[in-house]
């Protein structure tokens, strides 16, 4: 499970620490981390004005991010040294897997952390399909979300190269987007959540 995986950055992913956890738990970080991974880099007021929140406050939220590790300053990318631009970390974060296995200290962050993020798809699969309803019977005529459902018969090489064949698309699309920022066009911010689910999941029926 990972997240965040800028489109020119195509480092190692990084498993997240106790402090990267923790720093997560606040909805207003992770929205910051969710804009900043699409846009890749930003300054504070910028972040403001997109997010709608006062410039001192998200200042204080990209300390707690920068301390913990997950953003960083981007030098190249300021005009002069003054200007303070950021971005998220390098080849985005990963909570763990069996190959390489979260080590934090703090059991209780990283459940809590998976929790804050299980009801953040559930919060937005269910607005998507509250508006899904209006939109099928033209109540609604603008495209706000997606859901697509298939089912399909895979083993363990063909899962993994489809997620990668996924991952290099929205690489492409995000790659095109920053490229053509300045076009003049109005560009919002979409949420993407890729989630497959074997059939001997637990929990599943």
């Amino acid at each position: 499970m990972s997240e965040n995986v800028p489109a020119s950055e195509q480092s190692r992913r990084q498993t997240m620490t106790s402090p990267m956890l923790k720093a997560m738990a606040n909805p207003l970080r992770r929205r910051i981390v969710a804009t900043l991974t699409a846009v890749e880099s930003a300054r504070a007021t910028d972040l403001a004005q997109r997010l709608d929140v006062p410039a001192n406050s998200l200042s204080f939220h990209l300390r707690v991010l920068a301390e913990a590790g997950i953003i960083l300053e981007a030098p190249e990318r300021a005009r002069d040294k003054r200007d303070r631009v950021w971005k998220v970390l390098p080849g985005g974060l990963s909570v763990g897997s069996p190959k390489e296995p979260s080590a934090i200290e703090d059991a209780l962050a990283l459940k809590a952390y998976l929790g804050q993020e299980a009801d953040d798809q559930i919060r937005q699969l269910k607005a998507v399909i509250a508006w899904g309803s209006d939109y099928a019977t033209g109540s609604e005529p603008d495209a706000r979300g997606l859901l697509n459902i298939t089912s399909l018969m895979l083993n363990a090489t063909e899962t993994e190269a489809l997620e990668e064949a996924v991952l290099e698309v929205l690489r492409q699309a995000k790659r095109a987007s920053v490229a053509a920022a300045a076009d003049g066009s109005e560009r919002k911010l979409w949420n993407f959540s890729m989630v497959m689910a074997r059939e001997d999941l637990p929990g599943l029926p």
